[in-house]
C-alpha cells in the first residue's frame, strides 16, 4: 500500500511539472527545442506560457520569472485559515500546494545555504510548513475515522491528502474487520 502511495504522488507530482505556467522572459532567446518542446524565439519582457520544468530551468538560469503569488503569503494565509478552523473541519487547498511548498522550500534552502542572511526565512518557512502538515494531517485522521470521504471533503483536499485519507480509511477498515470477524 505505501508503494502505490509513493507512485501516485509521483504521478501528480509530474503532472504538476508538466502543467504550463507563465513566464516573464528577462531576456532575449533564439528559437529553444528541448525534448518534444519547441520554444519560439522570445523577446525581453514576453510573457510565454511553457511547462513549469522549463520556467524553473529558465527561472534558475536567469532568463525567465515565473509569474506567481509569492508562496510565503499562501503558506500563511493557508496555515491561519487552518488554525481558525475547528479540528473537524478543514479548510480548501489548491491541488498543487504540496508541490508548490516542496519546490518553494527547496528554493528556500539553496538560497539559504549559498546566503547565510536567508537562513532565518528558511527555517521560518519550514516551521510554518510543517505546522500545517501537522495540522491537516491530525484533522484528517479525525475525519477519517468519523465519516467517509463525501464530496464536499473531497473537493477540499489535494490529490495527495485524498490518498492519505483513503489509505488509512483502508487500513482502519482491514484491522476492524480483523479484530470482529478474525479474518
Amino acid at each position: 500500500m505505501e508503494r502505490e502511495l509513493v507512485s501516485s504522488l509521483k504521478d501528480h507530482e509530474t503532472a504538476f511539472l508538466l502543467a504550463t505556467v507563465k513566464a516573464i522572459m528577462k531576456q532575449s532567446l533564439p528559437p529553444i527545442e528541448i525534448g518534444s518542446v519547441s520554444l519560439p524565439e522570445t523577446h525581453e519582457g514576453d510573457v510565454i506560457e511553457i511547462p513549469r520544468w522549463i520556467a524553473e530551468v529558465m527561472a534558475q538560469m536567469g532568463f525567465a520569472e515565473i509569474q506567481e503569488e509569492s508562496f510565503d503569503i499562501e503558506l500563511f494565509k493557508a496555515l491561519s485559515r487552518e488554525r481558525i478552523q475547528a479540528s473537524s473541519q478543514i479548510s480548501t487547498l489548491k491541488s498543487d500546494f504540496y508541490h508548490r511548498m516542496k519546490r518553494h522550500t527547496d528554493l528556500m534552502k539553496s538560497l539559504a545555504e549559498r546566503d547565510e542572511s536567508l537562513r532565518k526565512d528558511y527555517e521560518k518557512f519550514s516551521a510554518s510548513a510543517y505546522d500545517l502538515i501537522a495540522l491537516r494531517t491530525s484533522k484528517l485522521l479525525y475525519l477519517v475515522g468519523s465519516s467517509p470521504l463525501s464530496p464536499d471533503l473531497e473537493k477540499k483536499l489535494t490529490p495527495e491528502e485524498k490518498e492519505l485519507f483513503n489509505s488509512i480509511r483502508s487500513i482502519i477498515e482491514n484491522w476492524k474487520r480483523t479484530i470482529l470477524e478474525g479474518e
